[in-house]
């Protein structure tokens, strides 16, 4: 079973910056030329060195995690695609978010209930503990930290809007090539979770 981890609170969906990067990529940059033009040239204009730092790391963690296919595919594709494949790679980098979205996201799709209300986050977070021990011992104030991260994460994405503290979902509307490339490399169960359909 997958360890959850909370230090993905400290990062933002950091869209522009991912898209950036992965034009980077396609344009033959390596991960070394790209460090640089984060860090030491500050192109991203962050507020320090460690978070330009961190950026990169954060950056490179969700684009390595995946095969070249996804840099190559997401600048085919739509704005709105391009933001759900961000998601997708945030989802992939980090199991906490992963399973936030495949267990609490896809049944409020596939109930037919769009309105996400925090009380039911904090309720996921809450049971948390009951098959992931490592996660007892998080604070109160890391539990809202998340569940402001969950709200963050899904309206960037353009899987929700926001309502008034709640979350209003939005079943995805993916590209025929992005639901294939998921098929391909076995997450399909992301299909699913994203538009409460098996495509």
């Amino acid at each position: 079973m997958k360890k959850f981890s909370a230090t993905f609170i400290s990062r933002t969906f950091w869209f522009p910056e991912f898209s950036a990067v992965i034009s980077m990529l396609n344009n033959g940059k390596d991960w070394d030329d790209i460090a640089e033009a984060i860090i030491d040239d500050n192109i991203f204009k962050m507020s320090s060195t460690n978070r330009s730092t961190e950026l990169k790391r954060e950056l490179m963690f969700r684009i390595s995690a995946l095969p070249a296919s996804f840099s190559e595919l997401f600048e085919q594709l739509p704005l709105n695609n391009q933001k759900l494949m961000n998601l997708i790679a945030i989802m992939n980098a980090h199991p906490l978010v992963e399973d936030f979205v495949l267990e609490v996201v896809k049944k409020e799709f596939l109930t037919g209930d769009l309105k996400l209300e925090p009380y039911e986050i904090s309720a996921y977070l809450q049971d948390l503990p009951l098959q992931h021990p490592e996660t007892a011992h998080w604070t109160q104030q890391t539990l809202k930290k998340i569940q402001t991260r969950f709200h963050e994460i899904l309206t960037q994405s353009g899987l929700a809007e926001d309502a008034g503290g709640a979350m209003q979902l939005k079943r995805a509307l993916l590209e025929a090539s992005l639901v294939a490339w998921l098929k391909q490399n076995g997450k399909s169960d992301y299909i699913l979770a994203l538009t409460g359909r098996a495509l």
